[in-house]
């Protein structure tokens, strides 16, 4: 009966890491969706920051849509600071920020990535637990 008990017990842990597991996968992929769209920003700003003064240039603005439009090299961007704060900026201090969130994001999705490895660790090693529980069981 015990047995029974702590193969019961393992068995809701296991599926306890399994949530988490599938909740951290979510997340990442979250988080790689937020790099992916910081990228392609910086990559715009930094196309547009080697663009000639007067030059037609088009512009993403998502969903694979373009906006016609001239480049004005002085321009400047609308960069959200949070808690929807946009402030303008400069090309150069917007691109050094995007990449600070990119680089920020990055390590974020690492540690993700180090805690789902551990979780499957661990789901790994009650798997087996189970399993010699059972073999026990049945001999």
């Amino acid at each position: 009966m015990a047995e029974q008990i702590d193969a019961s017990e393992y068995i809701s842990l296991f599926e306890a890491y399994k949530e988490q597991l599938e909740s951290l996968e979510k997340q990442a992929v979250y988080v790689q969706a937020i790099i992916e769209d910081y990228t392609k920003a910086k990559v715009t700003m930094e196309k547009l920051s080697k663009t000639k003064k007067d030059s037609d240039v088009l512009v993403p603005i998502g969903g694979g849509v373009f906006l016609y439009a001239k480049y004005d090299s002085n321009a400047k961007v609308l960069l959200s600071e949070g808690a929807d704060v946009v402030i303008e900026r400069d090309i150069d201090y917007a691109i050094d920020a995007l990449q600070k969130r990119i680089d920020d994001l990055n390590n974020g999705l690492t540690k993700l990535n180090e805690m789902a490895i551990q979780l499957q660790q661990k789901m790994q090693d009650i798997s087996l637990t189970i399993q010699q529980l059972f073999s026990k069981k049945e001999k």
